[in-house]
């Protein structure tokens, strides 16, 4: 204590109770708290940018499981159709196998025509949203 001051330790203590501050020196270490303080941000923001990793991979999971479900299901699907229509066509049409075959082959045969020439018109390039996004381009 200064030998002109007449406060007290414990009057110190009651005016730091009662709001009023007295002047002190700044406390040390303010670097590396200010460092274990980014770090401690850095560290929360990690796990939390991991935790949507994880959060999307699994719902990415969940999606493939479930697309892969209704892959099976419309399989059987498309099974449970051919063999209704060869069903209608034979008993109810009267229709021989052989006809119903060919029927089936015929779809078929359209089928696999339509999705070549669609598949090798978009891996040449000439599809319609590329020849509009050409129109513009060379006049000036």
């Amino acid at each position: 204590m200064a030998a002109g001051s007449t406060e007290t330790t414990a009057e110190k203590r009651d005016g730091d109770a009662a709001g009023f501050e007295h002047p002190r020196r700044p406390r040390r270490g303010g670097l590396r708290r200010l460092i274990s303080s980014t770090m401690r941000l850095v560290d929360t923001q990690y796990r939390i940018m991991m935790l949507r990793a994880k959060m999307t991979l699994v719902r990415m999971a969940i999606y493939a499981a479930l697309f892969a479900g209704a892959v099976v299901l419309g399989l059987v699907g498309i099974i449970f159709l051919y063999i209704g229509l060869f069903r209608l066509l034979t008993d109810v049409a009267g229709l021989p196998v052989w006809a119903t075959f060919l029927i089936y082959a015929g779809v078929h045969l359209v089928t696999a025509t339509i999705l070549l020439l669609y598949g090798g018109r978009m891996i040449s390039g000439r599809d319609d949203d590329a020849d509009d996004e050409n129109d513009g381009e060379g006049e000036k």
